[in-house]
């Protein structure tokens, strides 16, 4: 057994009062007064700072110089680990939308991939190539395919290692592919659209519950064969409480007083922080590619944010979670405990990820440990020390 003394533990939202912590198997055990210390095989004195739980991002392409698409041990070791040392312990590595032969070669990859002493995987986030081809961003519009029969089977055949997966409202099917996708248990997620209320709010009713990097390559107010005004993704996300918005917190794709705009709507269970971080992110190079093959496009960091000159468009960002953490609190003002919570108890339950995310008796204990300015001093994966 472990004891985690003299910590501040944030649970449920909320720092507590100085505490001591037991873990035993990976897992937390019983919350106890600072005068209660069993005997255990390890001790830690974290002298009053803060123990949250390990990051969650739910988006990232890759980091440390490799990439998903890849679709190597050597990429994925990697990227795992860039994700441990800025505090991340769990993970969805994020598929970029490429020809189909890359893109199972990066799911396979995924799926064969064992190792206990880094990030964790928590499946895969299929980044298309379900996306409209009016909102592409970064992502090749060749290989962009509509989600009809002939173009989604080999998403079920996946099922095992596709956790959640982005879906354009205003492509063909959208909404029936929604529902097929939640019958399997995947997550949907909305986004790169150009989609109107009416097809958004189709796929909500279909079980979508999430929006892909709020603002960025999601829709507007628009018209389509009338006067008539329709919300687009961007407003319905704001609007509709069983939406919860992903947000690259890196004051570029979301600038800080957009932000604020969106906590001030959304509050804190209704943003998942996600890092949407390339290969470039922990990476000293100049210039790097996003994604592989056929698919794979030149990036360079550019006033602190990934850029693909070519389109003249951002590609992604370099700011880990934990970095958005501490702009969102020193920048904002946010509070230390909501800006956390953003970033792992909300993205856990949008997951359906209920051994994790927070700190409570028998959930996974992969915690970091901060101090008040969100420094983090150690990271630990099941009670053990990592970083």
């Amino acid at each position: 057994m472990i004891l985690i003394k003299n910590i501040r533990p944030l649970i449920d939202g909320e720092i507590r009062e100085l505490c001591n912590i037991t873990v035993s198997d990976g897992k937390f055990k019983d919350l106890l007064d600072t005068t209660q210390c069993p005997a255990c095989n390890t001790e830690y004195d974290m002298k009053g700072m803060i123990l949250a739980a390990g990051y969650i991002d739910i988006h990232t392409h890759g980091g440390a110089g490799h990439d998903i698409m890849e679709g190597t041990t050597d990429a994925i070791e990697a990227i795992s680990n860039y994700h441990l040392q800025s505090g991340t312990t769990s993970y969805c590595p994020t598929t970029l939308t490429a020809d189909l032969e890359t893109t199972f070669k990066a799911l396979d990859n995924i799926s064969s991939y064992k190792n206990s002493n880094t990030s964790r995987i928590i499946g895969t986030h299929l980044e298309g190539p379900f996306l409209s081809t009016k909102a592409p961003g970064a992502h090749p519009p060749k290989f962009i395919l509509a989600p009809i029969d002939g173009n989604i089977e080999w998403v079920w055949k996946y099922n095992d290692i596709v956790s959640r997966i982005t879906i354009a409202p205003d492509q063909d099917s959208a909404a029936e592919f929604t529902e097929k996708c939640t019958d399997h248990n995947i997550q949907v997620s909305l986004g790169h659209d150009a989609s109107i209320d009416d097809e958004i709010n189709a796929c909500i009713d279909c079980g979508a519950n999430s929006v892909t990097h709020m603002t960025n390559c999601t829709s507007r107010p628009s018209r389509r064969t009338t006067p008539h005004k329709h919300l687009g993704l961007t407003e319905v996300g704001m609007i509709d409480k069983r939406l919860i918005c992903e947000v690259i917190a890196d004051n570029r794709h979301v600038p800080n007083p957009m932000f604020k705009l969106l906590f001030d709507v959304k509050g804190v269970d209704g943003i998942a922080l996600v890092s949407d971080s390339l290969a470039i992110s922990g990476y000293d190079g100049e210039e790097m590619y996003l994604g592989s093959g056929h698919s794979k496009q030149r990036i360079i960091v550019e006033d602190g944010v990934a850029v693909i000159k070519e389109l003249n468009t951002y590609a992604g960002s370099v700011t880990p979670i934990s970095e958005a953490v501490k702009n969102l609190h020193t920048n904002i003002g946010i509070s230390l405990a909501d800006c956390i919570t953003m970033g792992t108890r909300t993205p856990a339950r949008l997951m359906k990820l209920y051994d994790r995310g927070d700190v409570c008796s028998e959930l996974i204990a992969d915690f970091n440990i901060l101090d008040d300015n969100a420094n983090i001093i150690h990271t630990f994966i099941g009670g053990n020390i990592v970083k």
